[in-house]
């Protein structure tokens, strides 16, 4: 019974814990329901026994049932012959069968008591064993919940930490400078095109001047000639 024992602590602890305490809790809890299950199976075999012995000296009992009739018998058959030294030994051995017939009739009487008490302890191993594996099953359930939250509350926690809110702050800055960027880079394509716009302007300025100046020669040299 010591080990149903030691399963019905384990199943009164807190979850929590067989979690800290042991390395593997549902591998130690199939191992309390397996021993347990060993030990429900032996004292089957016990039982078993028990009920073969209780039927062995039923058996006994009428096999001297048997005797005691035929010594009776036989008895009787040797007054009637006048054989009364055969009707006496046909009495002893009857006799002796009452005897051993009264033996085993207090034995079985023990027997019976001692089979009705062990089959009652195993009808109550037998429950104890079932409540164990449901227990069993609840805190594997529970346990394996609890692993699941912990997991969980701590990949939250680490995407919570300033670390990780620092990498999301660095990635947020570098892209916002790739935008920048991307603007300035416009904006002076943009200046560099009108910069060439008035470039132009400039060059069409100093070609016109020229023009104007090479028109006004051309004006003076004829000038020149027609006083000539």
């Amino acid at each position: 019974m010591g080990l149903f024992s030691k399963v019905k602590d384990l199943f009164q602890a807190n979850t929590i814990d067989l979690i800290s305490k042991a390395e593997d809790p549902e591998k130690m809890l199939n191992l309390y329901v397996e021993r347990a299950t060993e030990e429900v199976h032996n004292f089957q075999i016990q039982v078993n026994r028990a009920l073969a012995d209780k039927i062995q000296l039923e058996e006994r009992i009428q096999v001297l049932n048997k005797e005691i009739k035929v010594r009776s018998e036989q008895a009787a058959l040797a007054v009637q012959q006048g054989k009364d030294d055969l009707a006496r030994t046909a009495l002893t051995y009857k006799n002796q069968a009452v005897s051993s017939k009264r033996e085993y009739e207090s034995q079985l009487a023990e027997q019976e008591k001692s089979v009705k008490d062990l089959q009652d302890n195993l009808h109550v191993l037998s429950e104890k064993l079932e409540k164990a594996k449901m227990e069993r099953n609840n805190l594997v359930i529970r346990q394996r919940r609890a692993e699941t939250m912990k997991k969980a509350n701590e990949t939250v926690s680490g995407l919570s930490t300033h670390d990780t809110l620092e990498d999301f702050d660095r990635m947020k800055d570098r892209v916002e400078r790739m935008e920048a960027e991307a603007k300035a880079s416009g904006t002076m394509v943009h200046t560099s095109t009108v910069e060439d716009q008035f470039a132009e302007l400039e060059a069409s300025k100093v070609n016109s001047e020229i023009e104007d100046e090479l028109a006004r020669l051309k004006a003076g040299n004829k000038i020149e000639l027609n006083k000539n």
